[in-house]
Formats: C-alpha cells, structure tokens, sequence
C-alpha cells in the first residue's frame, strides 16, 4: 500500500470529531495522569510550589476534559497543553534542575501537532518543528541555572522512576493506538476488496446470465426451424434434471452426477441441437423420407454444433461446462450398441451427459409433432424408450427414467402438453 492510498485511508478517521476527542482524550489522559503523579512526588519531597503548580494542572485538564466531550478542541487543546507543559518544564528546571530529566516532552509535544493536524500539513510541520525547538531550547539554556532546591541521590531517583514509568504508559499507548489504527485501515483494505470481488462476481454472473440467454435464444431459433413448439428445450432441461438426480441413486452414477455436474448438464442441454442451424431448411422441415445425401447433412449437425460451441463459449466460460456442452452436442446422437453418429462410440465410451442427452431428446421427439409426423402418446413413447435400453440407451439409465413416469406425466399435464 503506497503513501497516498495510506493518507486517503487515514482521513476519514482523522478528519472527524471523533478522531479530535479520541486524540484529545489520549493527551488530556495522559498529562492528567503526569501532573496528579508528580503532585503527591512533588509534596513527599517538600517541593511545594511543584506541588501547588501540579493541583493546578490537574483541575486545568479537568477543564480540558470536558471541552473535548462538548467540543472539537483542535488548535485549543494543542496550544492550552502546549503552553502548560512549557511552564511546567521551565518550573521544574527552575525548582529542581535538569537531572529530573523531561526530553520525552520534546517527543510528545513535536509528534501531537503531526497527528492533530494531520490534513494541514504547513500548519502540522510548522507548530511540531517550533515545539521541538522550545524544548530543546529549553534543555540548553535552563540547566545553567542554579535549582532552588538541592535534592538527594534517592529523590533524583524517585522522579526519574516516576518519570520512566509514565513514559513507557505513553509509548505503550502510542504502540496501541498505532497497531489499532494499523488493523482499521487493513480491515478497511480487505472490505474494499471484497466489495470490490463481490462487484466483480456480480458482473461476471450478470455476463454469464446474458451469455446463457443468448445461446437458450439461439437454441430455440434453431429449434424453431425444426420444431412446432418452442418448449423442445424446456421440457428435454426438465427430463435431463430429473433424470440425471434419479440415477444419482444408482450405484454406477453416484460418484459421477455431482450436483455441480448436474448444473453444468442442464446448463449445457440446451445446445444439443444447435449444429441444425447450419442445416438447409430444405431438408430440416422436409416432410417426407430424407435422402441418404439429406440423412448425411443432418448427421452434420453434431459436429457443427461442438464447433459452435467452441466458437460461441470459448475464453468466456469455465473448461468443464464448455467440455459438456461439446459432449453434449457433438454425442447425443451416439448409441449404446455403437450404431449412432457421428463416431460411432458405444458403451461407456460415450459421456455420461449425452448419454442422458439422448433419452430426454428422443423421448420428447416421440411424443411431440414434427414436420415429419404426428405425436405419440406417452405410453407408446416410454414402451419404445424401453425396448431400447440395451441397444439405443444405456440400460440403467432406462430404469431411471421409467421409474419417472409419474413425474413426467405430472409435468406434461401440468405444462398442457399431449399425454
């Protein structure tokens, strides 16, 4: 994450009054903690105008504190705490000598102005370089005064204690603060990237939607050709369902038809015919008995519509679902026995999708009409889809889709549709 993109994260939480009473709050905190500390120091050692000058800063920053909770203190807070800890450092060199030992106010006042002024960076540098140099002024000039009180070796010792312990309070805290205000700007990155991967998911499922609408719309031009009724490929996407859930059941398929296999089977149906496009309509609607010749062109329509599909899906869709979508239209005019087209596969040798392909589509063309002929009933259709388990079908697919007769039959009177 480069500087910039740091900044742009930082001010939001920097540029709020919320940011002003947290940061008000830490500071306010922490000299309420000093002053009211070195006060009863300041009374044990009989150093009683420290000790005066400690309850006054004490009752100051409970002043302060309560400007922060009703108010955005920004430039108040920073010059009240920047002129007390000025008096205070020029008392206790004056009072007590520099062995107490203060430099860590040059840290804290020179770094306050760089946080508190985060978004004007002029006036940031100019009042933490200026604070710097007070104090370091400071820390040259006053040790050449004589302290009016000589304190012991064991007293130096007491307010060098006091004074290490609220400086490691002080860097503690800072630590904190900055790990807190670390993990807040990474939760902030890695909720901007989630959006950002949810908006991605969003187009890509809003791409993917369009593409399957157009090739269900090119299907059903083509289909349309060829067909009386545009719901060929509703009801064969319904058949190739329930088909392929029932013999999920079966031992041979239970490893095989997945669930995510089965989304990309009824995704991927649809194109089973879409080689017919290329098909003249001469011989597609041709009433009568196809020549050897127009039996041939027909065939084409398997291996033209795997070449489609490669055309139509390739570099847009997963490797998988372009891979069925070629089984399908390339092999569901194959059969068991290995008398189909165009490749005469046989067996287990033809993918288990156009296997299942085959069945949903011959069965719809049974019992449909077609330029051709006329429709048969469901019981001639489901005896022929019977005899030919074995030879057309895979044998166990058969017993699957006959025992979904009850289902077709609702659905096919459901849809209004010759039974």
């Amino acid at each position: 994450m480069d500087l910039d993109n740091l900044r742009n994260k930082m001010r939001p939480l920097l540029d709020t009054t919320m940011r002003s009473k947290i940061l008000g709050a830490f500071v306010v905190s922490f000299a309420f903690l000093y002053h009211f500390s070195f006060m009863w120091v300041f009374y044990s050692l009989g150093v009683i105008p420290m000790f005066y000058f400690n309850i006054g800063s004490v009752l100051l920053f409970v002043v302060i504190d309560g400007l922060i909770l009703s108010w955005k203190p920004t430039f108040l807070m920073y010059s009240i705490c920047f002129c007390e800890v000025v008096v205070h450092q020029v008392l206790a060199e004056y009072f007590i000598g520099a062995q107490t030992d203060f430099h860590f106010f040059i840290l804290m006042m020179g770094m306050i102005p760089f946080i508190t002024f985060f978004d004007r960076p002029g006036a940031s540098f100019f009042m933490g370089t200026v604070s710097c140099a007070i104090f370091v002024g400071l820390e040259i000039v006053m040790p050449s005064m004589k302290p009016v009180y000589v304190l012991e070796p064991s007293s130096i010792f007491v307010i060098s204690l006091v004074n290490i312990s609220l400086f490691a309070v002080i860097i503690l805290t800072l630590i904190t603060l900055f790990t807190l205000f670390i993990l807040f700007v990474e939760n902030t990155h890695i909720s901007e990237i989630k959006d950002q991967a949810r908006k991605i998911q969003s187009q890509n499922e809003k791409v993917i939607a369009m593409q399957n609408n157009t090739i269900i719309g090119m299907a059903n031009l083509v289909e349309n050709r060829d067909v009386d009724t545009g719901e060929h490929i509703k009801r064969t996407s319904f058949y190739v369902r329930i088909l392929a859930e029932e013999a999920r059941n079966t031992i041979e398929y239970k490893d095989i038809l997945t669930d995510h296999y089965i989304e990309l089977l009824v995704k991927a149906a649809p194109m089973h015919d879409i080689g017919k496009i290329v098909v003249p309509d001469a011989i597609l609607k041709k009433p009568g008995k196809l020549t050897l010749d127009e039996f041939l062109q027909i065939q084409r329509h398997t291996v033209e519509g795997a070449r489609i599909v490669h055309e139509v899906l390739d570099d847009n869709s997963a490797p998988d679902y372009i891979q069925m979508a070629v089984d399908i239209a390339l092999c569901h005019h194959e059969k068991w026995n290995g008398s189909g087209y165009p490749q005469q596969l046989a067996n287990f040798d033809i993918p288990v999708c156009a296997r299942i392909m085959a069945i949903a589509d011959v069965f719809d063309a049974l019992v449909s009409i077609r330029c051709y002929k006329e429709s048969m009933s469901c019981d001639e259709a489901f005896k022929i889809i019977k005899e030919a388990a074995g030879k057309h079908f895979d044998p166990v697919l058969v017993e699957c889709f006959l025992r979904l007769r009850p289902q077709i039959m609702d659905f096919l009177r459901l849809n209004g549709d010759h039974i």
